[in-house]
């Protein structure tokens, strides 16, 4: 019988990654969170795509982005640590990664209703927050890697929103909605993925 090839052994490390668990980086709880959204392929990507939503939608959503995107997923967080459970739902954030990719690609055509925007920018943090909380639930300086992992995305946060602060040139109108389709990709990558992994 032939043993695994070099594909699976090259990825056979990285297989729980979709729920990443605290990866250790020799900088104690702090960094191993803050580390844990750069290895985490969900929460960063649902990250990047709520900020190009907010910076289509204009320059009001930018300063409730900042606040709530953080404070949201850290409050799901501390549900999950309180879940004291891992939770499955690695195919459904998945799928709503994709779904906002594609509603990035698609850009202000939609025209999206505030209500609609408000709703998402609340709670699919607080759903990935609780995920991210569940999956650390046990494992020692949860709370500390939670928090750091709070710190990391209030700070990418920022730095993405300065960085494309409208109004934009029309390239970059074009550049953020091909970002947007780069998501949606990697979010039906995810899927094909986890639907051949067990859960």
């Amino acid at each position: 019988m032939s043993g695994p090839g070099p594909t699976a052994t090259l990825w056979a490390p990285l297989g729980s990654l979709p729920l990443a668990h605290l990866v250790p980086t020799g900088l104690g709880p702090w960094g191993d969170g803050m580390a844990r959204l750069v290895l985490q392929p969900l929460d960063l990507l649902l990250l990047v795509a709520l900020v190009l939503l907010a910076v289509q939608s204009g320059r009001p959503w930018l300063d409730r982005l900042a606040l709530m995107l953080p404070l949201s997923w850290l409050v799901g967080g501390l549900g999950g640590l309180v879940v004291g459970m891992e939770l499955p739902l690695a195919l459904p954030c998945a799928a709503l990664v994709t779904a906002m990719g594609v509603l990035v690609t698609l850009g202000p055509a939609l025209r999206l209703s505030e209500r609609f925007r408000l709703g998402g920018t609340a709670t699919l943090p607080l759903l990935f927050g609780l995920v991210a909380g569940s999956s650390l639930a046990g494992h020692g300086g949860a709370l500390p890697a939670l928090l750091g992992e709070a710190v990391a995305i209030a700070v990418v946060t920022a730095l993405l929103l300065m960085a494309l602060d409208p109004p934009h040139p029309r390239w970059l109108a074009l550049g953020l909605r091909v970002v947007g389709s780069w998501i949606a990709a990697s979010g039906l990558l995810m899927l094909g993925w986890l639907s051949r992994q067990p859960q």
